[in-house]
């Protein structure tokens, strides 16, 4: 699989990326999942030359990173390791999980994830959500430190809009943006995007497949108990205006012999500005699929259809 380069931080990563929220064992969040699957996954990705892999202490509360440190063990210089801080668990079971990112919790946060992932750096180390708490200032000052001392190798931001972006670049260097962009949710193509393009920065784009529903394998009576059941996109007349949409999808992914999740991914991944789309796995025969939506080509007329079945309402 090719190469691209991921902003000016010197890594040069694979267009399509495994991540690993499902793998934290959340069941409400997921489902089942299935430690022993997670690492064939894992493991997968890297014989399909996939190089990039993406977690997050949040991620069954470090349950994530530890699947990942165990698949990595012994094959660690095949990878580029992306992870994250500044989400810290609720007070409770169900509470939402708090951010921060103040200076001595990041430092924290980062010693925890290079102990749980069996590592000595993280190459790409993400602020995870904005904490409006905390002076940008400080939460860079602390990112590098991390860069000083050789604990990671490029600083990341996720789910930062272009001001916050510009307003902690002020501060430090930012080599990576990481943020929510498919088919169906387009938003960043507007702003984050070109906002990366003109400062050579490296863009992660996570939730290709809409949790599933650019997949084609859900219906109209599908019902929802994991984190798609408050999803607006799953809801109502929204979900079925969605489905009618992956069936147009789907009838120009077949002239390609190729499944609508593949089509949905090989058009995120050459969108201007992606470096690569990070696509969430729990079984390795996922991952085979998701490796093939590279390697071939949407024709000119049909990104052209596309754009129409996007944009009807």
């Amino acid at each position: 699989m090719t190469r691209r380069p991921l902003g000016k931080s010197g890594l040069a990563v694979t267009p399509i990326a495994l991540g690993t929220w499902a793998m934290g064992g959340h069941v409400a969040s997921w489902g089942h999942v299935d430690d022993n699957e997670s690492i064939a996954a894992i493991q997968k990705a890297e014989d399909l030359d996939i190089n990039l892999i993406d977690t997050a202490p949040i991620y069954g509360n470090g349950h994530a990173e530890e699947i990942v440190g165990k698949a990595l063990h012994g094959r660690r210089d095949r990878w580029v390791v992306a992870t994250k801080c500044g989400l810290l668990p609720g007070v409770d079971e169900d509470a939402l999980p708090r951010r921060c990112l103040s200076f001595d919790s990041i430092i924290q946060e980062c010693d925890q994830s290079l102990r749980r992932l069996g590592i000595d750096c993280i190459d790409v180390y993400h602020c995870h959500w904005p904490d409006p708490e905390t002076p940008i200032r400080e939460t860079m000052e602390a990112m590098k430190s991390l860069l000083k001392l050789g604990k990671i190798r490029a600083i990341g931001l996720s789910n930062f809009g272009c001001e916050r972006m510009a307003a902690a670049r002020e501060f430090g260097p930012v080599d990576v943006a990481q943020t929510s962009f498919s088919m169906l949710h387009r938003w960043a193509a507007s702003d984050l995007l070109p906002y990366c393009v003109e400062h050579e920065m490296g863009a992660l784009a996570y939730g290709p497949l809409s949790k599933g529903l650019l997949t084609g394998k859900f219906r109209k009576d599908s019902e929802f108990t994991d984190v798609r059941a408050t999803d607006r996109e799953f809801v109502g007349t929204r979900y079925l205006d969605n489905l009618q949409k992956v069936a147009r999808l789907n009838a120009i992914a077949q002239r390609h012999d190729k499944t609508v999740a593949q089509l949905a991914l090989n058009w995120a991944v050459h969108q201007p500005g992606v470096t690569a789309v990070i696509v969430g796995a729990k079984r390795p025969s996922q991952i085979a699929e998701n490796a093939g939506a590279v390697g071939w080509a949407i024709h000119p007329d049909e990104i052209q259809a596309i754009d129409r079945i996007l944009e009807d309402a």
